[in-house]
């Protein structure tokens, strides 16, 4: 009985271990894969031995290192848990070891890129309970009640202490100054309406404090307020450009870009393409680059000419030039001895020097005549051959009684331009010149192979 007795009272006189969570808000173990990073402090005077089901027994730290009178376990340990084999590390427990102490469970719910930090200590030791770790726990208790200032003034105190961790320390002053600053910002960014400026200083007090309520509130609402303020900016805009209202609009836009919408909602990425246009629709009406002209050309007396003729930037035009019995053989009522022709040209204008601009392009001419002919009519085949003629005599002078009159014929000719144009103000004159490269050598006497234009209209 004295012996069990004896036994019994050396198994109770086995200390324990306690811990404490060193983790700061905000750290995190930068790395390309899935680790976690957990650093053990414990005095040197209790080395420690860890053992883990999930990581195989017995587990060795990464480091061990010296930090004043603490030994510093430093381990890196795996998070992936997606095979069936790993699922273990959802529920690590780490089993720690000391001499003359009964074994601590300490629970390790990682994950990828965590930063954890915890002491161990023994409660019953007051040799080891250190001061600085006393007020640096007090402190964050303080900060994580958002008491910064007060938080402030215990990180300071704890820094004076005799074993207090330096860098540590400092790092500590550091982040509750730095979420005091960014608190500060916030609340002046928000007063003064500037919602964006705000959400990002919040953000960050956020960040380094997740339990600071104020600031996540805050948070959300300074970017309500930033996306109603450009959704509201955006429906202006847009419903004054589509009026035409260019000026005004031009203000809603440049206030989004002022407030960087497009930058942060991408649906917004088209702002700053909408002030260029407005810049363009403005310069062009400011300096009349729209030029509308009447032509007027040898066997097409009925022409109209678009063009935009830019002080700084190239332009375009389109012309079209017709006689009027084209109309007739639009409606299927043109007859022998009629020549419908319609000329269709577009390109691009260019200044010289103002006010002359020079334009050019491509261009297509079709001409259409009627009957069957001989290639040697064909050759001679103009409007003087059919003046003052009757179908009678058409057919004499051919040489046939088997003529068909009504038969439908093309003569096509490939008929590039070159002109200037002259503006002043409202007013506008044009110069061209064509050359029609008649796609069946036989016509091209019938087509002709020359022709000049002249215009004349209004810039605006």
């Amino acid at each position: 009985m004295l012996v069990l007795c004896a036994l019994a009272t050396g198994l109770n006189a086995q200390n324990n271990l306690s811990y404490e969570d060193e983790s700061v808000q905000g750290d995190a173990y930068a790395n390309e894969g899935d680790t976690a990073r957990v650093v053990i402090r414990c005095h040197e005077s209790m080395p420690l031995t860890f053992y883990s089901r999930a990581d195989g027994g017995e587990v060795n730290p990464y480091e061990v290192r010296k930090e004043g009178s603490y030994d510093l376990y430093d381990f890196r340990l795996p998070t992936d848990a997606a095979d069936a084999e790993l699922k273990l590390l959802a529920r690590r427990v780490f089993v720690v070891s000391a001499k003359d102490h009964n074994n601590l469970e300490l629970p390790l719910k990682l994950s990828p890129k965590q930063y954890a930090k915890f002491r161990i200590f023994d409660p019953d030791d007051n040799t080891l309970n250190s001061p600085y770790i006393r007020l640096r726990n007090q402190a964050f208790e303080e900060y994580k009640n958002l008491n910064y200032t007060k938080a402030r003034q215990i990180f300071q105190q704890a820094a004076l202490m005799s074993d207090a961790n330096q860098v540590e320390a400092q790092e500590n002053l550091n982040l509750v100054d730095s979420v005091i600053y960014y608190r500060e910002k916030g609340e002046e960014a928000y007063n003064h309406a500037d919602f964006l400026e705000a959400y990002h200083h919040y953000a960050r007090v956020a960040a380094l404090n997740g339990n600071d309520l104020y600031a996540v509130t805050r948070r959300q609402e300074s970017n309500n307020h930033f996306k109603s303020n450009c959704d509201i900016a955006y429906t202006k805009a847009e419903y004054l450009f589509n009026e035409k209202r260019y000026a005004e609009a031009k203000e809603q836009y440049q206030f989004m870009m002022d407030e960087k919408c497009s930058e942060n909602i991408p649906i917004y990425s088209n702002v700053e393409a909408r002030i260029q246009l407005i810049d363009e629709i403005l310069r062009s009406k400011k300096n009349h680059s729209t030029v509308i002209t009447y032509e007027w050309a040898k066997d097409t007396p009925i022409g109209i000419h678009i063009g935009k003729y830019k002080d700084h930037k190239w332009g375009g035009f389109f012309q079209m030039d017709v006689n009027k019995t084209i109309f007739e053989a639009l409606r299927g009522n043109a007859t022998f001895g009629d020549m419908p022709e319609a000329d269709l040209s577009f390109g691009w204008t260019v200044k010289i020097v103002k006010p002359v601009w020079l334009y050019f392009g491509p261009g297509v001419t079709g001409k259409i005549y009627y009957g069957e002919y001989s290639d040697d009519y064909l050759k001679k085949l103009d409007k003087d051959f059919f003046k003052n003629k009757t179908l009678e005599q058409v057919k004499t002078e051919l040489g046939t009684s088997e003529f068909d009159a009504d038969k439908f014929n093309a003569a096509i000719a490939v008929s590039p331009v070159i002109g200037i144009t002259v503006k002043y103000s409202y007013f506008a004159i044009r110069l061209g010149y064509q050359y029609r490269f008649s796609i069946k050598k036989e016509l091209e006497d019938y087509l002709g192979q020359h022709r000049f234009s002249f215009g004349v209209g209004v810039a605006f």
